[in-house]
């Protein structure tokens, strides 16, 4: 993680200052449709993807100049994670999504987020729930039934 010391800011709000004026937020909840109390939930954490990025590129971002120096280009090579890969959520359908998949999601775990997002959406909004074949008796009941 970037070290910042002084008045030097955390890198990642230097990326989220820029990019913000562009972030396409929705004017309701992804999951319940509420107009209240909404965030921006990116899928991919900015933190993780700066600093996996910074490290990989050998960029030195613990300093304000440092990550002023290479924000635009981190920006551009990221532009799907930033921008594409993001939910409008409540704050309550937020917190709970970070309650599951932590206060900084492992960046594998982006697609099972939107999974988890259109899920939670199904159950708000009383959608029928899509099931795989096979998958509507538990295994145990499967076994079960087949021996009668």
């Amino acid at each position: 993680m970037a070290k910042n010391t002084g008045n030097n800011r955390i890198a990642v709000k230097w990326i989220r200052d820029k990019a913000k004026s562009a972030y396409d937020k929705k004017d309701h909840c992804a999951i319940c449709n509420t107009t209240e109390d909404l965030e921006l939930h990116h899928t991919h954490s900015i933190t993780l993807l700066l600093n996996n990025w910074a490290e990989k590129m050998h960029y030195d971002i613990s300093t304000d100049s440092g990550i002023l120096a290479v924000r635009d280009e981190f920006i551009e090579q990221h532009r799907k994670e930033i921008y594409d890969d993001v939910f409008t959520l409540c704050n309550p359908h937020h917190v709970a999504l970070h309650s599951v998949y932590g206060k900084a999601p492992a960046l594998s775990s982006a697609s099972k987020q939107g999974t988890w997002i259109e899920k939670q959406r199904a159950k708000a909004l009383g959608e029928p729930q899509e099931k795989k074949p096979g998958t509507s008796l538990s295994s145990f009941a499967r076994f079960y039934k087949g021996k009668s």
